[in-house]
């Protein structure tokens, strides 16, 4: 028979003892532990929102969303105003200026959500300024023209409507002035670009001559002649260089045209004003639905017809008149 050390047998079973032991203290333990549902996937990526927008050029009220959010499948917005939507991108118009609370909330296919949320100033923009028109050699400049010698009403010629203006002398320099001759029926004319609706101030600087005590006092008249008036199927040319500008066939062909009252956006006569020196004179026009405008002055108070000009059925009087420069600008308020 093998005999048993009584150390080892004693080890033996208080080996045992412990362990069960170790199974009592353990089954009295109140141990919870979170097992996976069946058939569950961990979300190894899930959504997160994003996005940006912009304002309508068109309309300052309308906004346009678009969605940057990643790992999305479902989205739902709220523009911060009560309107709501649940496509991808979000548009909304809003009813006035305001600040707004925009919140984008994403979910993917495992029910993961991701939120963001803005805040966006709707304001009104403010109206651009309205550009001042061009005009070629509007301060009469002696320069060359289509044809012709050089002159100060190089860019100012419509043969149609009158005789060019001279170049002359005068307020201070030489050949930097227009002259409307007397008992000529001498004339300005050029076509220039305006906005619609908008509100113009013309400076017109004259100087007349003294008056010489005749029948035909000297006036010069300052007409601002509708696009809409040009002869049918004329369209308006814009040009930078006065030896490109034609002398004729421009938008007003005829007297008759430029004397109708209904052709007329500004109509103004100026009087002798027994003074010569050069003295300013301001008008106000609205350019109505017109984006195209053109500027005719002539020398009027002579016999209808006759004179050292064409007949063209107007003159100007017994007095020289002198044109130094011309400026249009837009009134912006």
């Amino acid at each position: 028979m093998k005999k048993i050390n009584k150390f080892t047998f004693q080890k033996k079973y208080l080996t045992k003892i412990l362990v069960f032991v170790g199974i009592l203290i353990f089954a009295s333990c109140d141990f919870e532990f979170e097992l996976p549902e069946e058939g569950s996937v961990e979300d190894l990526t899930p959504p997160s929102a994003a996005f940006e927008f912009n304002q309508s050029a068109e309309n300052f009220k309308l906004y346009n969303f678009a969605n940057l959010s990643t790992s999305a499948t479902s989205f739902s917005w709220n523009f911060g105003d009560g309107n709501t939507s649940t496509d991808k991108d979000g548009v909304n118009e809003y009813p006035g200026e305001g600040s707004y609370t925009v919140t984008l909330t994403v979910s993917d296919a495992l029910g993961v959500e991701s939120t963001i949320s803005k805040t966006i100033e709707v304001i009104e923009p403010e109206e651009p300024d309205v550009p001042d028109p061009v005009l070629v050699n509007a301060d009469f400049t002696k320069l060359p023209k289509s044809s012709g010698s050089d002159c100060t009403c190089s860019a100012w010629i419509n043969k149609d409507l009158g005789d060019q203006g001279e170049s002359s002398s005068g307020n201070g320099g030489s050949d930097n002035v227009l002259k409307f001759d007397n008992n000529e029926p001498d004339h300005i004319y050029q076509e220039f670009e305006v906005t619609p609706n908008a509100d113009y101030t013309i400076e017109v600087v004259a100087s007349f001559k003294d008056l010489t005590g005749g029948s035909f006092p000297s006036m010069l008249e300052v007409r601002a002649l509708a696009g809409s008036g040009y002869v049918s199927g004329y369209t308006p040319m814009y040009f930078t260089e006065t030896t490109a500008f034609p002398q004729e066939n421009w938008g007003y062909t005829s007297i008759s045209q430029v004397e109708d009252v209904a052709n007329n956006l500004l109509a103004e006569t100026i009087a002798n004003p027994s003074d010569d020196s050069y003295i300013t004179y301001t008008y106000t026009f609205n350019s109505g639905a017109n984006n195209s405008v053109a500027l005719f002055i002539r020398g009027i108070g002579g016999p209808a017809t006759g004179g050292g000009g064409g007949d063209f059925g107007y003159n100007s009087g017994d007095e020289e008149i002198r044109v130094d420069a011309i400026t249009i600008t837009a009134i912006n308020l």
